[in-house]
């Protein structure tokens, strides 16, 4: 509809629909994203938030339960009375709504159920703690401390020495003293200014190859990416298999030794769902062990029922309420839709779970999304940094979605199936006659898989491998 101004303005209404997400699915859905960690963290922020929430006990850990675990008849009716008390003085709802004691048992359970979240020894953590051993005087402490505070979560020193002489007012050789005394800690490597360094620092003096190792680390470094082998030899008066042994032993070494500590303590894989056999057939048990099962207080319920208790306090408490019950809404709609999904996975993936990576069989997230009446873009992000237990191994959920190949004979095979069969195949071949790109398509082709050399080296550069004239052993 459109209405003529005087002015020459005109005013026009437009219909159009709209979806406005309200607070609570909202919630819902950054439960169903958040991977348990993360979960975790959400629930305990809740519960400090909302009185009202308690931990259910476990079904299957019994909790020894004292005589002052639990309270009385009559210690529930002197809580009440001093509550009652309170209300009737005009306390405001949030002093009102207070933990009973710090030592009753929903506070032993709050702090039970997250001891899990432990913190972890960082690589700085990691250094420190063999500096304060190895320094001799506070002033080598001091040093040491500003040359570990200049290394990055990769375990190089990305401060310049002469930074930090100007920073701690000292000279550039007690900074190289510093510098080689944290280089002397674990893991090896660290400290070091670049690659050559790194892993010069790793190389055992007491091996026999140790000098031509660090002359073909800090020379030839580049000839070896490039494969360029011949010229190594004749620089080095080296034969090929001396120059070989030499690689492997470089091949060992780690070029990023801070990750040595921070892979060990930082990322812990917990699935959320576990598919196991059944009969001729697989079913699946959605993970209850990370993720505590919540209730509404009794006692705060008994207190919103009592006539006594002020209005105001009332509404209050119902408000808490309402919000629990809308957190326990939203993690058991998570559990049923997570479980959902790993049920999908068995049931289009039975090959799989019975025979392994060779029989993976195409899957589209837009399939999962039909059947279960959700858009693609939330099973995406349902899904990611989430995983689950099979018969074959651990997999993140995200390992089941690829597109596929249509063999000879009809049968449908993942993208990931014909990963695996390159994989496979580059293991198997002579190293001295690596399979180019256009010979691995000739045996898949063979193998009734249509598809073109440009997909294969696609593949093999997601799978990390090099191309055949690097991979080439002289």
């Amino acid at each position: 509809m459109t209405a003529a101004l005087s002015n020459g303005l005109t005013q026009r209404t437009d219909l159009k629909q709209e979806q406005i997400l309200h607070a609570q699915q909202i919630q819902s859905l950054n439960i169903l994203f958040a991977p348990v960690m993360e979960l975790q963290s959400i629930i305990e922020q809740a519960m400090e938030q909302n009185p009202v929430i308690e931990v259910e006990e476990s079904d299957y850990e019994p909790v020894l339960q004292s005589s002052e675990s639990e309270p009385e008849p009559d210690d529930m009716d002197e809580s009440m009375e001093k509550l009652l008390q309170l209300t009737a003085a005009g306390a405001t709802p949030e002093e009102l709504i207070q933990p009973r004691d710090p030592s009753d048992n929903v506070e032993e359970q709050r702090a039970n159920m997250f001891e899990s979240l432990v913190s972890v020894e960082s690589l700085w953590d990691h250094l420190f703690t063999q500096l304060r051993f190895a320094a001799n005087n506070p002033e080598e402490y001091r040093l040491g401390s500003a040359v570990i505070e200049g290394i990055d979560e990769t375990g190089y020193l990305r401060t310049h020495p002469a930074d930090i002489a100007m920073a701690e007012n000292c000279s550039m050789e007690e900074v190289e003293q510093a510098v080689k005394l944290v280089q002397s800690f674990d893991p090896p490597g660290i400290g070091a200014r670049d690659l050559q360094e790194c892993l010069c620092l790793q190389i055992d003096p007491a091996d026999p190859d140790a000098e031509d190792l660090k002359t073909l680390i800090c020379n030839h470094l580049e000839d070896i990416g490039s494969n360029r082998l011949a010229v190594v030899g004749k620089a080095m008066d080296l034969s090929p298999e001396s120059i070989q042994v030499l690689i492997e032993k470089i091949r060992k070494l780690n070029p990023f030794p801070g990750g040595a500590v921070t892979e060990n303590n930082s990322h812990y894989i917990t699935p959320e769902a576990e598919i196991i056999p059944d009969g001729d057939g697989f079913r699946v048990i959605v993970s209850e062990r990370e993720i505590p099962r919540l209730k509404i207080s009794e006692f705060y319920l008994e207190m919103l029922e009592n006539p006594e208790t002020q209005k105001e306090a009332q509404e209050y408490l119902k408000e808490k309420i309402r919000n629990a019950r809308e957190l326990m809404e939203s993690l058991e709609k998570r559990k049923t839709t997570i479980g959902k999904i790993a049920e999908l996975i068995a049931s289009e993936q039975y090959d799989f779970l019975k025979n392994g990576v060779e029989s993976l069989r195409p899957m589209t997230m837009k399939l999962i999304a039909d059947k279960l009446a959700l858009s693609e873009s939330t099973v995406s992000r349902a899904v990611s940094n989430k995983y689950v237990r099979t018969p074959q191994g651990v997999f993140e959920f995200k390992y089941f979605f690829s597109g596929g190949f249509t063999t000879g004979d009809g049968t449908a095979i993942s993208s990931r199936s014909v990963q695996e069969m390159i994989r496979e195949l580059v293991d198997d071949e002579d190293p001295k006659k690596p399979l180019s790109d256009s010979k691995l398509t000739a045996l898949l082709v063979e193998r009734g898989i249509d598809i073109s050399r440009r997909t294969v080296a696609k593949y093999r550069e997601e799978l990390g491998i090099q191309a055949s004239h690097l991979r080439k052993v002289i």
